[in-house]
């Protein structure tokens, strides 16, 4: 056997690899005889069926089950032993059919293309001095956060009419200029809240509908053109909603009210557990604590970015493009077509850098992930998936819950990967050099959205 290897491009090579019979013949004459023992035919006795009738029937599907062993275990051995750091896999070629004689084997040779990962150096900390963000949460906030809590435990009614408390339920319409219904216009079945409509005559129109009712309404006008309500309200991307300042009819199926649950020490433990919280004061430092804590999820994400973006820029490392987009077209279940491939490769050939990036930082700094971090998540996530059902899962159907979801690699594989990168980041912001600016919630999404528009 031989294996050699030939440069075709930056990062990009073919793996030749030939064989001869003395490679493959003992092993493919054992699988006969094996088939010979086990066979049975008219007119011989079982296990006494010519090895050449064998040969015959079974012969070549047995060749090329052999080759194929042999091919992939020697790539294998080939690629650790060259210490080859690959991308992707190795994409077969096509072989000159004048040398691969399937009917009368001698001599093969099996061609396959392999990217292969850049080499690069990486100096930590970066540099570069990082805006890190702390949001400051505001009373108004904290009452918004305050007044969900107490609905989600108040009294649900459905009153006659309308006010400024009611939410609807109902359907939405898109209107057209003549103010008839759009044909193929947007439609919606969605809820309405009263209180959350920023534009007081829109909120004024509201108040006394009741079942039944159709009422005109200007989303944007009522929202103040918050693209991210309006898409939520129509169950729409917000790519299409934005902009949109069309009427649209909504007719009402229900009228809903939660009258909100009294600031008493009953609701104070039922959210926070025995005495944990006294008084009114008390309970909004802890909503106050809880936002904060989303907050930071939101500025350490927009952090990770930043950091992402400035290693990125100063590695600039390249990639073999060409064979990943070959590659990519392969690779998942459900093929993708080039065009496919072109339009998601941006973002895909990002997340392979940063990987790259993040797997030299993680063996660099000798860190490891435990048997008992990868079952905490697992935990978590099956947690999760039960939501509000998981009260009946005891230790024991837990541990087997466990169990079973670790069985699948890729769910291990995915929960490695997620652990891995909070490590990195974890490290990261330990030893970057971070200016802190604080700012109000509104201020923030405009960083992060104008921070986007310049990708």
């Amino acid at each position: 056997m031989n294996i050699t290897r030939e440069e075709i491009g930056t990062l990009n090579e073919i793996l030749k690899i030939n064989l001869t019979p003395e490679d493959y013949t003992e092993k493919v004459e054992s699988e006969l005889k094996k088939y010979q023992k086990s066979m049975n035919l008219p007119g011989f006795r079982p296990g006494h069926v010519p090895v050449g009738l064998v040969k015959k029937r079974y012969g070549k599907s047995i060749l090329i089950d052999e080759l194929n062993k042999i091919v992939s275990g020697s790539i294998e051995s080939y690629i650790t032993e060259q210490k080859l750091d690959l991308l992707g896999s190795p994409i077969p070629q096509p072989s000159n059919d004048s040398i691969n004689n399937w009917d009368t084997p001698g001599n093969f040779e099996f061609i396959f293309e392999i990217g292969l990962a850049p080499q690069f150096s990486l100096t930590l900390p970066p540099s570069k001095t990082f805006t890190s963000y702390e949001i400051i949460v505001d009373e108004d906030k904290i009452t918004q956060y305050v007044d969900d809590i107490r609905r989600k435990y108040g009294k649900f009614s459905n009153p006659e009419t309308s006010n400024e408390l009611t939410i609807f339920y109902g359907d939405f319409a898109e209107l057209d200029a003549s103010g008839a219904v759009k044909e193929g216009g947007i439609t919606s079945r969605s809820t309405l809240s009263v209180e959350s409509v920023k534009d007081d005559a829109v909120k004024k129109s509201l108040i006394g509908l009741k079942k039944g009712d159709t009422v005109k309404v200007n989303l944007a006008v009522a929202f103040n053109n918050d693209a991210d309500e309006i898409a939520h309200m129509l169950n729409q991307p917000v790519d299409k909603v934005s902009g949109i300042n069309s009427d649209f009819n909504y007719t009402i199926d229900t009228v809903n009210q939660v009258e909100k649950a009294d600031m008493n020490q009953e609701f104070f433990d039922k959210i926070y557990g025995e005495n944990v919280v006294t008084d009114e004061a008390g309970f909004r430092e802890k909503v106050r604590a809880e936002i904060a804590g989303m907050y930071v999820q939101d500025t350490d994400m927009k952090l990770k970015h930043d950091i992402e973006d400035h290693l990125l820029e100063e590695l600039s490392l390249k990639l073999p493009d060409a064979f990943l987009q070959k590659w990519l077209q392969t690779a998942v279940e459900k093929p993708l077509t080039p065009e496919q491939v072109e339009k998601e490769y941006g973002g895909y050939s990002r997340g392979m850098k940063l990987r790259l990036i993040e797997n030299r930082i993680f063996r660099d700094q000798n860190m490891n992930i435990s048997q008992d971090k990868i079952r905490e998540m697992a935990k978590q996530y099956i947690l999760h998936q039960f939501s509000g059902y998981s009260a009946g899962l005891t230790d024991e159907i837990m541990t087997g819950l466990v169990s079973r979801y670790l069985e699948k690699r890729e769910s291990v594989e995915r929960i490695i990967e997620t652990l891995s990168d909070r490590k990195v980041f974890n490290y990261l912001k330990s030893i970057v050099n971070a200016n802190v600016v604080k700012v109000s919630y509104d201020e923030f999404l405009k960083i992060v959205k104008e921070h986007q528009h310049a990708h």
